[in-house]
């Protein structure tokens, strides 16, 4: 009887001890700190594209179908720059379209959501009496985003008005008053664009 009382207690000690282990082991692992989740930004920068030569002062997004189409206006003879940003993580530049007469500076307004004008200062000799300013008006379609077509163009323009109403263009030149009717539907996104220092003298008026 002495020697299975002596077994049990030997017993019963080994399992305390153990017991004490894992307690211990259990307590080290609590007091470990557990690494912090990284904190979600609101906004993030998923691509950079260089656009050397001059800066940007107006952009705008136009849609073909499943493929966006960003155009940005350039302070210079480069026009406007046409990007493809369906996928907005690789933006890819397709075209670098001049403005009308190669003019130094211009003007790319939207009027419809395959419609555009794209205006430029006919230089030092467009004026007309009194040094009154003229400006090359150039109609394109943009039923093809990545490849802009001139519909119609016009020098010596001196004012421009779009009736988003009817769908109407007027166009005042010195040849008299011009009115052009357009199909496009209207613009769903919104433009935004920048006060323009290059383009001080254009009168593009929409």
């Amino acid at each position: 009887m002495k020697i299975t009382r002596k077994a049990t207690l030997q017993n019963t000690s080994a399992a305390l001890a153990l017991l004490a282990l894992f307690v211990a082991m259990a307590s080290s692992a609590a007091a470990k700190p557990r690494p912090a989740k990284p904190v979600e930004q609101p906004a993030t920068v998923i691509a950079h594209l260089l656009l050397p030569g001059a800066p940007a002062s107006q952009m705008f997004v136009q849609e073909h179908g499943r493929k966006q189409y960003l155009y940005i206006e350039r302070a210079s003879k480069e026009g406007f720059t046409i990007v493809d940003v369906t996928k907005p993580s690789q933006p890819i530049v397709i075209k670098r379209v001049a403005w009308p007469n190669e003019a130094s500076a211009g003007k790319l307004q939207m009027v419809g959501a395959g419609l555009a004008l794209a205006a430029a200062p006919d230089g030092a000799s467009g004026t007309l009496g009194g040094g009154y300013p003229t400006q090359s008006l150039s109609v394109l379609d943009l039923s093809d985003p990545a490849n802009p077509r001139t519909l119609q163009s016009f020098s010596g323009v001196t004012s421009v008005l779009a009736d988003d109403a009817r769908n109407l263009i007027y166009i005042a030149n010195s040849e008299g008053l011009w009115i052009l009717r357009h199909k496009q539907e209207q613009l769903t996104h919104k433009q935004w664009e920048a006060e323009d220092p290059y383009n001080a003298d254009m009168r593009l008026v929409m």
